[in-house]
Protein backbone atom coordinates (compact mmCIF):
# COMPACT_ATOMS: atom_id res chain seq x y z
CA UNK A 1 0.00 0.00 0.00
CA UNK A 2 2.73 2.46 0.62
CA UNK A 3 4.60 1.77 -2.80
CA UNK A 4 1.18 2.66 -4.52
CA UNK A 5 0.35 5.92 -2.29
CA UNK A 6 4.52 6.68 -2.71
CA UNK A 7 3.71 6.12 -6.77
CA UNK A 8 0.85 8.59 -6.25
CA UNK A 9 3.04 11.51 -4.50
CA UNK A 10 5.61 11.16 -7.46
CA UNK A 11 3.28 10.99 -10.36
CA UNK A 12 1.30 14.76 -8.53
CA UNK A 13 4.66 15.88 -8.18
CA UNK A 14 5.83 15.59 -11.34
CA UNK A 15 2.28 16.58 -12.73
CA UNK A 16 3.07 19.97 -11.06
CA UNK A 17 6.42 19.71 -11.64
CA UNK A 18 5.73 19.60 -16.01
CA UNK A 19 2.35 21.95 -15.01
CA UNK A 20 4.74 24.45 -13.75
CA UNK A 21 7.20 23.96 -16.79
CA UNK A 22 4.65 24.50 -18.90
CA UNK A 23 3.57 27.70 -17.74
CA UNK A 24 6.68 29.10 -17.41
CA UNK A 25 7.20 28.33 -21.29
CA UNK A 26 3.96 30.02 -21.90
CA UNK A 27 5.00 33.04 -20.17
CA UNK A 28 8.99 33.23 -20.74
CA UNK A 29 9.01 31.58 -24.15
CA UNK A 30 6.17 34.15 -25.64
CA UNK A 31 9.14 36.50 -26.46
CA UNK A 32 11.46 34.07 -27.76
CA UNK A 33 8.65 32.48 -30.22
CA UNK A 34 8.02 35.73 -31.10
CA UNK A 35 11.76 36.93 -31.93
CA UNK A 36 11.61 33.66 -34.08
CA UNK A 37 8.74 34.75 -36.16
CA UNK A 38 10.02 38.38 -36.39
CA UNK A 39 13.33 36.66 -37.67
CA UNK A 40 11.58 34.34 -39.95
CA UNK A 41 9.74 37.36 -41.33
CA UNK A 42 12.91 39.15 -42.32
CA UNK A 43 14.25 36.43 -43.82
CA UNK A 44 11.55 36.74 -46.62
CA UNK A 45 12.73 37.41 -49.83
CA UNK A 46 11.93 40.88 -51.49
CA UNK A 47 9.92 41.24 -54.69
CA UNK A 48 11.75 43.68 -57.26
CA UNK A 49 10.03 45.64 -60.26
CA UNK A 50 11.67 44.12 -63.17
CA UNK A 51 14.03 47.19 -64.90
CA UNK A 52 12.74 46.64 -68.16
CA UNK A 53 9.19 48.17 -66.66
CA UNK A 54 10.72 51.60 -65.73
CA UNK A 55 13.26 51.50 -69.00
CA UNK A 56 9.77 50.96 -71.08
CA UNK A 57 8.29 53.94 -69.27
CA UNK A 58 10.82 56.28 -69.73
CA UNK A 59 11.14 55.74 -73.37
CA UNK A 60 7.70 56.27 -73.89
CA UNK A 61 8.36 59.53 -72.10
CA UNK A 62 10.71 60.28 -74.35
CA UNK A 63 8.62 59.24 -77.25
CA UNK A 64 5.73 61.34 -76.46
CA UNK A 65 7.25 64.82 -77.14
CA UNK A 66 10.07 63.50 -79.42
CA UNK A 67 10.70 64.67 -82.92
CA UNK A 68 7.98 63.35 -85.39
CA UNK A 69 11.46 62.18 -88.22
CA UNK A 70 9.03 60.62 -90.41
CA UNK A 71 5.98 63.48 -91.01
CA UNK A 72 9.06 66.20 -90.87
CA UNK A 73 10.68 64.52 -93.58
CA UNK A 74 7.46 64.19 -95.89
CA UNK A 75 7.02 67.98 -95.21
CA UNK A 76 10.28 68.83 -96.41
CA UNK A 77 10.15 66.49 -99.17
CA UNK A 78 6.95 68.48 -100.34
CA UNK A 79 8.87 71.54 -100.20
CA UNK A 80 11.68 70.28 -102.42
CA UNK A 81 9.53 68.57 -105.01
CA UNK A 82 7.39 71.54 -105.12
CA UNK A 83 10.53 73.81 -105.85
CA UNK A 84 12.04 71.31 -108.13
CA UNK A 85 8.65 71.47 -110.28
CA UNK A 86 9.02 75.61 -110.52
CA UNK A 87 13.00 75.09 -111.42
CA UNK A 88 12.19 72.42 -113.88
CA UNK A 89 9.28 74.95 -115.69
CA UNK A 90 10.95 77.65 -115.91
CA UNK A 91 14.17 75.90 -117.14
CA UNK A 92 12.16 74.46 -120.11
CA UNK A 93 10.00 77.43 -121.06
CA UNK A 94 10.40 80.02 -119.11
CA UNK A 95 6.94 80.97 -119.16
CA UNK A 96 5.47 83.18 -116.07
CA UNK A 97 2.20 81.90 -117.03
CA UNK A 98 3.68 78.04 -117.12
CA UNK A 99 5.21 78.73 -113.68
CA UNK A 100 1.75 80.28 -112.20
CA UNK A 101 0.06 77.42 -113.03
CA UNK A 102 2.81 75.09 -112.73
CA UNK A 103 2.85 76.73 -108.80
CA UNK A 104 -0.93 76.68 -108.06
CA UNK A 105 -1.33 73.02 -108.84
CA UNK A 106 2.02 72.28 -106.29
CA UNK A 107 0.60 74.45 -104.11
CA UNK A 108 -3.02 72.23 -103.91
CA UNK A 109 -0.88 68.96 -103.85
CA UNK A 110 1.58 70.18 -101.31
CA UNK A 111 -1.82 71.58 -99.14
CA UNK A 112 -3.33 68.04 -99.65
CA UNK A 113 -0.72 66.29 -98.79
CA UNK A 114 0.50 68.83 -95.60
CA UNK A 115 -3.01 67.88 -94.09
CA UNK A 116 -2.77 64.33 -95.01
CA UNK A 117 0.61 64.69 -93.24
CA UNK A 118 -0.78 66.22 -89.82
CA UNK A 119 -3.83 63.79 -89.74
CA UNK A 120 -1.47 61.24 -89.40
CA UNK A 121 1.26 63.07 -87.70
CA UNK A 122 -1.50 63.00 -84.94
CA UNK A 123 -2.29 59.73 -85.05
CA UNK A 124 1.05 59.41 -84.72
CA UNK A 125 1.60 61.38 -81.29
CA UNK A 126 -1.93 60.34 -79.83
CA UNK A 127 -1.03 56.93 -80.07
CA UNK A 128 1.99 57.44 -78.35
CA UNK A 129 0.58 59.45 -75.45
CA UNK A 130 -1.69 56.06 -75.44
CA UNK A 131 1.41 54.22 -75.37
CA UNK A 132 2.81 56.52 -72.11
CA UNK A 133 -0.53 56.01 -70.48
CA UNK A 134 -0.60 52.57 -70.66
CA UNK A 135 3.21 51.78 -69.63
CA UNK A 136 2.16 54.01 -66.40
CA UNK A 137 -0.68 51.75 -66.28
CA UNK A 138 1.36 48.72 -66.10
CA UNK A 139 4.08 50.43 -63.63
CA UNK A 140 1.63 51.06 -61.18
CA UNK A 141 0.15 47.59 -61.59
CA UNK A 142 3.92 46.46 -60.61
CA UNK A 143 4.27 48.87 -57.60
CA UNK A 144 1.03 47.23 -56.13
CA UNK A 145 2.30 43.62 -56.76
CA UNK A 146 5.42 44.92 -54.97
CA UNK A 147 3.49 46.79 -52.25
CA UNK A 148 1.26 43.45 -51.31
CA UNK A 149 4.33 40.85 -51.43
CA UNK A 150 6.83 43.49 -50.14
CA UNK A 151 4.57 45.20 -47.07
CA UNK A 152 0.97 43.91 -47.22
CA UNK A 153 1.38 40.17 -46.97
CA UNK A 154 4.21 40.33 -44.32
CA UNK A 155 2.46 42.46 -42.23
CA UNK A 156 -0.81 40.13 -42.45
CA UNK A 157 1.51 37.23 -41.65
CA UNK A 158 2.88 38.84 -38.95
CA UNK A 159 -0.09 39.77 -37.39
CA UNK A 160 -1.66 36.02 -37.81
CA UNK A 161 1.62 34.48 -36.54
CA UNK A 162 1.76 37.01 -33.34
CA UNK A 163 -1.75 36.38 -32.50
CA UNK A 164 -1.53 32.37 -32.95
CA UNK A 165 1.87 32.68 -30.49
CA UNK A 166 -0.53 35.30 -28.15
CA UNK A 167 -3.36 32.61 -28.00
CA UNK A 168 -0.78 29.51 -27.30
CA UNK A 169 0.96 31.18 -24.78
CA UNK A 170 -2.36 31.79 -23.20
CA UNK A 171 -3.41 28.06 -23.62
CA UNK A 172 0.05 26.73 -22.09
CA UNK A 173 0.05 29.41 -19.15
CA UNK A 174 -3.24 28.58 -18.04
CA UNK A 175 -3.19 24.90 -19.06
CA UNK A 176 0.20 24.87 -16.77
CA UNK A 177 -1.09 26.47 -13.97
CA UNK A 178 -4.60 24.40 -13.99
CA UNK A 179 -2.35 21.08 -14.50
CA UNK A 180 0.15 22.59 -11.30
CA UNK A 181 -2.58 22.92 -8.96
CA UNK A 182 -4.29 19.51 -10.48
CA UNK A 183 -1.02 18.27 -9.27
CA UNK A 184 -0.34 20.01 -6.16
CA UNK A 185 -3.90 18.47 -4.79
CA UNK A 186 -3.14 15.44 -6.39
CA UNK A 187 0.05 15.46 -4.21
CA UNK A 188 -2.30 16.32 -0.91
CA UNK A 189 -4.36 14.04 -1.22
CA UNK A 190 -1.46 11.42 -1.27
CA UNK A 191 0.09 12.98 1.51
CA UNK A 192 -2.37 12.46 3.38
CA UNK A 193 -2.63 8.86 2.01
CA UNK A 194 0.25 8.38 3.71
CA UNK A 195 -0.35 9.68 7.25
CA UNK A 196 0.60 13.16 6.68
CA UNK A 197 -2.85 14.48 7.30
CA UNK A 198 -1.24 17.08 4.31
CA UNK A 199 1.67 18.80 6.36
CA UNK A 200 3.24 19.32 3.38
CA UNK A 201 0.93 21.37 2.22
CA UNK A 202 0.22 23.42 5.50
CA UNK A 203 1.18 27.30 5.90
Amino acid sequence: MAGIVTAGMIGAGLQAAGGLAQMASGIFGKKKRQREIDDLLAQRPEYEIPKEVGQDVEMRRNLVNARLDEQQDLVNNINTDKQNQLNLVKSSSGSLSDMLAMGASADAQSQDSLIKARASGAQERSARRDGYSQSLSNLSSFRDQAFKLNELDPYNQKVEMTMANNKASREMTFGGLNQAAAGATNLGTAGNAAGFEGGFFSA
